[in-house]
């Protein structure tokens, strides 16, 4: 008889815990599941996401930078298109990336600190080819970022990248970014 009451004990256990892992239609998603990155995206969008919104913000973040400082005319100018096409879109992927339960910025991420290779000299002179390189290769990232998400299977991304991809490619051509038109994905 112990037996018999033992096994059904757990069984009643299993099937309780079993029971709690099903989340009800409509629940709202805790930081819990978010911090084991459980999504509703595939890979793609994870890195998506991820990369585009850290990009995001670290670009904003030295425009902003560059702006406050010793910067000239063009690198200030590209700074601010910088600014005003990244802002936004760090706050509507951090938006749009609940929608698909993944956490937006990612805990953890590194403080903002302005590189070293922007100093041209011992004087600490801004080298102003240096950030205007810069913000070509990381428009270049983005964009591929942008054209991988154009053909995933979630409309939602894909009308979001629709939406966006022109400004981004606005930037690279301010930073002198030079647009391949030969290559077909």
């Amino acid at each position: 008889m112990n037996a018999k009451n033992n096994f059904l004990a757990a069984a009643s256990l299993a099937v309780l815990v079993l029971g709690s892992c099903a989340r009800p239609s409509g629940e709202q998603v805790s930081r819990s599941t978010l911090y084991n990155d459980e999504t509703k995206v595939d890979t793609e969008g994870f890195v998506f996401f991820k990369t585009v919104h850290e990009k995001a913000q670290f670009e904003t973040q030295l425009a902003q930078y560059v702006q406050a400082g010793a910067a000239s005319a063009q690198a200030k100018d590209l700074a601010a298109k910088v600014i005003e096409t990244y802002e936004p879109i760090a706050a509507e992927l951090e938006d749009l990336a609940a929608d698909f339960f993944v956490l937006l910025p990612h805990p953890g991420t590194a403080q903002f600190a302005a590189a070293d290779h922007f100093e041209s000299d011992t004087l600490g002179t801004f080298d102003n080819a240096a950030y205007i390189a810069h913000v070509q290769h990381e428009q270049a990232a983005i964009i591929d970022q942008f054209s991988r998400v154009s053909r995933n299977t979630s409309k939602q991304l894909q009308d979001y990248v629709e939406e966006k991809l022109p400004a981004v490619k606005a930037v690279f051509a301010a930073a002198g970014g030079q647009q391949d038109h030969s290559a077909h994905h």
